[in-house]
């Protein structure tokens, strides 16, 4: 018996050492919100000003969105992250703005799929560079200053230079100045304004370097949701690749400046192979998380300027959407910008409340944690908690 009351202590003992080690992470786990269905958002970036077939395809893709609906009767919304003007010839810094009569296809397209409720537009950048430093690698690169002589896909610019957020016309990058950066983003605000009539709530960072210099600005400039891959990378290192990790973050976090934090990691682009079956696993992994699944996606996809083919785009979009919604009949269909609104207010409409249920969801993540899951399963912890999990996860 004493023999047992000693195991039993060195259990406990053991048990309450691994939660106390991971108590951060099992905390922020419990407190991220749990989704009461499964959530699709497909995130479409790049799109606005550039090559003309742009309309045909925002038209084709808002046909193939609008034969689809969800168990409320709702059609797929298709976010559209809007680079809002492009460099005049040989200069980085003379813009030519999507309201440009040259772009007036481009625009009509895309107002027509908003004014259907299939598209959602979204803030990108003024750009999708930082225009100094633009012009700096022009000059030392010749690749760039061809490309200066005649703009027109930034996908065909260097990566590290299709970041807005970072001066990489050197590497490893510089920071960009606190006050400029302000600037650009108040000009980029009122000219997405302009544009569309209203002020952006959504913004998805180009490459998704950041920095809080940034996200402070979009704050005061109404940005009230920030689409990310679950960190903010602030520079590109030596090599170009994107570094400087010096946030993380999960669903519904807010910055400092109140935005909801949604995350994007997972990705839909045809081009590159990702087929419909693979984007549906993703959904599947996302659902039994209890979190939205937002699929990344670019207009080259659908575009056979940048190497995309529309038809197959289209296919693969198609397919994608049959699929969802025969494996989840309860799926349902949003905006980013509705989906922050709903994490933001605790809509009891979308996030679950039953603790129970939320507490099996919660099981879920935590076995997903690398060191923790190890040493839950191993220790007895994680099949003794599953015994008060429901069997129906998110499904009553």
């Amino acid at each position: 018996m004493q023999l047992l009351t000693l195991l039993g202590v060195a259990w406990g003992l053991g048990v309450a050492a691994i939660l106390l080690l991971h108590r951060r992470a099992l905390i922020a786990l419990w407190r991220e919100p749990v989704m009461r269905h499964p959530v699709l958002i497909v995130e479409s970036d790049d799109w606005g000003v550039g090559p003309l077939e742009q309309a045909e395809a925002l038209s084709a893709i808002v046909d193939c969105l609008a034969r689809h609906h969800d168990r409320q009767g709702r059609s797929p919304v298709m976010t559209v992250a809007l680079i809002l003007a492009l460099p005049e010839a040989n200069s980085a810094t003379r813009l030519r703005p999507l309201d440009s009569p040259e772009f007036a296809p481009i625009l009509a397209a895309l107002q027509a799929g908003i004014a259907r409720g299939v598209l959602a537009p979204q803030l990108h950048g003024m750009t999708h560079f930082w225009p100094p430093a633009l012009a700096r690698a022009a000059l030392a690169q010749p690749q760039v200053a061809a490309w200066l002589a005649a703009p027109s896909l930034t996908e065909q610019l260097p990566s590290p230079l299709q970041s807005r957020w970072t001066d990489a016309s050197e590497l490893p990058s510089l920071p960009l100045d606190d006050e400029r950066v302000r600037a650009a983003v108040a000009e980029e605000v009122a000219a997405y304004t302009r544009l569309l009539g209203v002020p952006p709530q959504v913004v998805v960072p180009p490459t998704f370097v950041w920095t809080a210099a940034v996200e402070s600005a979009w704050a005061a400039a109404g940005m009230r949701v920030l689409v990310t891959p679950g960190r903010r990378f602030t520079c590109r290192d030596g090599a170009g690749r994107p570094a400087g990790i010096d946030k993380t973050m999960r669903n519904g976090d807010r910055s400092h400046g109140g935005a909801v934090y949604l995350v994007r990691d997972d990705y839909f682009e045809p081009l590159l192979g990702h087929t419909p079956e693979r984007a549906l696993a993703a959904l599947a992994r996302k659902t039994e998380l209890g979190r939205p699944c937002l699929l990344e996606t670019h207009r080259n996809n659908f575009l056979a300027a940048a190497g995309g083919d529309l038809d197959q785009g289209l296919t693969a979009l198609d397919d994608l959407y049959r699929l969802a919604l025969a494996a989840y009949p309860d799926l349902r269909y949003l905006s980013c910008a509705e989906l922050g609104l709903a994490l933001n207010g605790n809509d009891p409409a979308w996030i679950e409340r039953d603790r129970r249920r939320r507490f099996t969801i919660w099981l879920c993540r935590v076995a997903g944690l690398p060191r923790f899951g190890k040493a839950a399963r191993l220790s007895g912890l994680l099949p003794l908690l599953n015994l008060f999990a429901r069997p129906d996860r998110l499904h009553p």
